[in-house]
C-alpha cells in the first residue's frame, strides 16, 4: 500500500508537471479575457458621453399593465411581485438625475382570471443608458371581486 502511494506522486512526473503548466496557462488566459471584456465595456461607456459625468443609479422596477382582467376579477396591486425589485443603470448624470424608477413593457391583463407570472422586458430609459437587467419576472395576483366590481 505504501508503494502505491509513493507511485502516485513519483510516476509520470513530466506529465504531471506539464498538466500543471497547461492548467495555469488556461487560468491566466481566462482571467485576462474576463478583465479585457469589462475594460472594453467601461471604455465604451466613456466614449459615449466623454464630456458628461457618468453615474450609476439603483432604480426600483415598476410594472406597467394594459387591459383589464376578466369580468368579476381584479388585480391586487399591493401584492404584485417583481423579481428583481430593482436594477442598476449607468448613464449620463443629466439623463439619470431626473429618473426615479424604471418601467416594464406593458403586461397584458385582458381576460385574465387567475394569478400568473410573466417574464417581461424593461422599457429603455434613453439612448446611451446601460441597464443591468433586461428581463424581470412579474407575478400578477388576480382575485375574484368580493363586491362584484371589476377594478384594476
Amino acid at each position: 500500500m505504501l508503494q502505491s502511494i509513493k507511485d502516485l506522486f513519483t510516476k509520470h512526473l513530466f506529465l504531471k508537471f506539464l498538466s500543471l503548466i497547461l492548467a495555469l496557462l488556461a487560468w491566466f488566459y481566462i482571467v485576462n479575457e474576463l478583465n479585457k471584456g469589462s475594460n472594453e465595456e467601461l471604455e465604451l461607456l466613456r466614449k459615449m458621453h466623454p464630456n458628461e459625468g457618468m453615474v450609476a443609479k439603483k432604480l426600483m422596477i415598476s410594472p406597467v399593465f394594459a387591459g383589464k382582467p376578466s369580468w368579476g376579477n381584479s388585480v391586487r396591486r399591493d401584492q404584485v411581485a417583481v423579481v428583481p425589485e430593482y436594477c442598476i443603470v449607468m448613464g449620463s448624470r443629466n439623463v439619470l438625475g431626473k429618473v426615479k424608477s424604471i418601467y416594464t413593457m406593458p403586461i397584458d391583463l385582458k381576460g385574465s382570471s387567475k394569478t400568473f407570472t410573466a417574464q417581461v422586458a424593461l422599457k429603455p430609459i434613453a439612448p446611451g443608458v446601460y441597464t443591468e437587467e433586461t428581463l424581470v419576472q412579474v407575478t400578477v395576483p388576480i382575485e375574484k371581486d368580493t363586491d362584484g366590481q371589476n377594478q384594476l
